[in-house]
């Protein structure tokens, strides 16, 4: 079976009703049999709910990797599901997808679907947001003919009806990666090639107000794990954060190219009015490998989060570091998983986030699914770990957003990259408990461990040149809306 986006509800004690969904990448449903919550108190229920495209071929067309997965202010009830209509920029990129999920019942409300004409033949959706009113802002980037890749940005109102399009003609060569709704209603884009690093911000109507260049010393000074091999959809739409007072920080990693050098992380703050206040560079002490695209969130009293992972000699992720930043950047805190390349476990960190003074992130691979939350200070507060007897293709996955309404965790999991069978979490009202869906979790998973580990700061020396950018010109771009309809499947449910 193809990628597919699933559903799956958990009716909860006192009849709190918690929705979690899950994005799977080749899974293959075989395991019907429900399994008990692990309590007479906590009634199981799962129910997977596919949502499939019909073309107009008569082939069916998954939801792919998700972007976003939203609430309505408007409407609690409703959650806005974001997804790429393609999965990897060079082979099946065409556009984007938004489901509307009612979230009591667990049921699709509907589906939109866009594309662009076939001249674009890459089009990749790689960031989303929601704004105060409810509208739905999603970033990318296209390709047309020779033309280098451009920025877009496309702006719908709730009900997934397109309000405006726009490509960024005069900045060519830039992908997309965060997306930001900013809290006077205007939005920030930022972008980077392999040389330089732009911030947009528009007003809600997609006027301009200032763009920041960042330009350095060389080419591929800022290539990450992403730009080199721009094949696999990465986390991008986690590395841009607006500060309490208005200034904007972005984030992104970079690797050097040489031999047994190893990646940094990258940190930009701009005020309100887009002048630099810092560009950083953070390396971490004794590290020779490759690092994966990072994430960055608020974490509560103006300190900010970079969540990375290095990648090892054979291409395995197993290596997690956080690093605690303070609002002028410096470093308070860094904890991380030790590199050992005798013992890489092929575990990958997905989505981070910061909730009531607590880091949450969850992680895949190696025939596990797990999710940790960890203190302010970086150290281990409980664990969450679910194990399988064969590899179920756990690729990505991921917490989305904290309801205060039901006081749960929703979550986007990514499951992908080999056969596998679907998996149903539950979700607790003070956080996940873990309990699978299927029934043949038994290989307990290895322990989690974290060191203090030290982070060097130091001003971004690479950088060129810096300041305002040309202000963009824009192209209006024409999407194509198709008609979704949807085949539910009731998978492990009662």
């Amino acid at each position: 079976m193809g990628t597919a986006l699933y559903i799956v509800e958990t009716v909860m004690k006192k009849n709190h009703l918690i929705l979690a969904v899950f994005l799977l990448f080749g899974a293959c449903k075989k395991n019907h049999d429900q399994q008990s919550a692990g309590g007479s108190n906590v009634p199981p229920y799962f129910e997977d709910i596919l949502i499939n495209e019909t073309l107009a071929n008569g082939s069916n067309a998954p939801f792919q990797r998700a972007l976003g997965y939203f609430p309505l202010a408007s409407d609690p009830g409703t959650q806005i599901m974001v997804a790429s209509r393609g999965s990897e920029e060079l082979n099946d990129a065409r556009g984007f997808r938004i489901a509307s999920i009612n979230k009591s019942k667990g049921t699709v409300n509907w589906v939109r679907s866009f594309d662009l004409p076939d001249q674009y033949f890459i089009q990749i959706a790689t960031c989303a947001a929601i704004d105060a009113n409810d509208n739905i802002w999603i970033g990318g980037h296209s390709f047309q003919g020779i033309t280098p890749a451009n920025l877009f940005l496309v702006k719908l109102d709730r009900s997934g009806n397109l309000i405006w399009s726009k490509s960024f003609s005069n900045y060519q060569g830039f992908r997309a990666y965060s997306l930001a709704a900013l809290s006077n209603g205007d939005i920030a884009l930022f972008g980077k090639s392999g040389g330089a690093m732009v911030c947009h911000r528009l007003t809600a109507d997609g006027n301009p107000v200032w763009s920041t260049q960042l330009v350095y010393t060389w080419w591929g000074t800022i290539d990450d794990d992403y730009y080199n091999k721009p094949n696999n959809l990465s986390p991008e739409n986690h590395g841009l954060v607006e500060g309490s007072d208005g200034s904007i920080y972005f984030a992104t990693s970079s690797n050097s190219g040489t031999a047994n050098v190893g990646g940094t992380d990258r940190l930009v703050r701009l005020d309100a009015n887009g002048k630099i206040l810092f560009a950083n560079v953070y390396s971490l002490a004794n590290n020779t490998a490759v690092v994966r695209p990072v994430q960055l969130t608020a974490a509560g009293n103006g300190q900010l989060l970079l969540a990375d992972q290095m990648v090892s000699y054979n291409g395995w992720e197993g290596c997690p570091y956080f690093t605690m930043l303070s609002g002028d950047g410096s470093v308070v805190a860094s904890r991380g998983r030790p590199y050992d390349p005798n013992n890489v476990l092929g575990i990958t960190i997905n989505e981070v986030n910061f909730y009531h003074d607590s880091v949450y992130y969850s992680t895949c691979g190696d025939n596990q699914f797990n999710t940790y939350i960890l203190d302010a200070g970086l150290n281990l507060k409980s664990a969450v770990k679910t194990a399988a007897t064969s590899d179920i293709g756990t690729d990505r996955g991921g917490i989305s957003l904290y309801d205060a309404t039901d006081r749960a965790l929703y979550y986007v999991f990514n499951f992908g990259g080999n056969p596998g069978e679907s998996n149903g979490f539950e979700v607790t009202r003070n956080g996940p408990t873990g309990k699978p869906c299927v029934t043949t979790y038994t290989i307990p998973p290895a322990t989690l461990l974290l060191e203090s580990t030290t982070v060097s700061v130091k001003a971004d020396t690479a950088v060129a040149s810096s300041g305002y950018g040309p202000s963009p010109v824009f192209t209006s771009l024409t999407w194509r809306q198709y008609t979704v309809t949807t085949s539910p499947m009731n998978v492990c449910g009662q």
